[in-house]
């Protein structure tokens, strides 16, 4: 009977620990998204570009498909911004 239990209990700490790692790896950032939970978090230019990239990999186990256009859409744009900053004389 003891080791039942034990069997048991070390089944349902595995499952809850597994659910729990799936969970946040498929957690989608909002504030890439639609600048929302972004009080905290200051990125130079390279780190969000590199922030967009990473959550556009993800794909769509986390992200629906208009999600991943609208993150699209910022990595350009930022993208942009960026050549646009190092034009020498504008």
């Amino acid at each position: 009977m003891t080791r039942l239990a034990m069997t048991l209990s070390t089944a349902a700490f595995l499952l809850a620990g597994s659910a729990a790692y799936a969970q946040q790896q498929s957690q989608k950032d909002e504030c890439m998204l639609a600048s929302r939970n972004c009080t905290d978090q200051v990125d130079d230019i390279y780190r969000r570009m590199h922030r967009l990239d990473k959550e556009i990999r993800k794909g769509t186990r986390a992200y629906s498909p208009e999600e991943l256009r609208k993150l699209q859409v910022k990595l350009t744009e930022t993208q942009e911004l960026l050549k646009t900053l190092e034009r020498p004389g504008k």
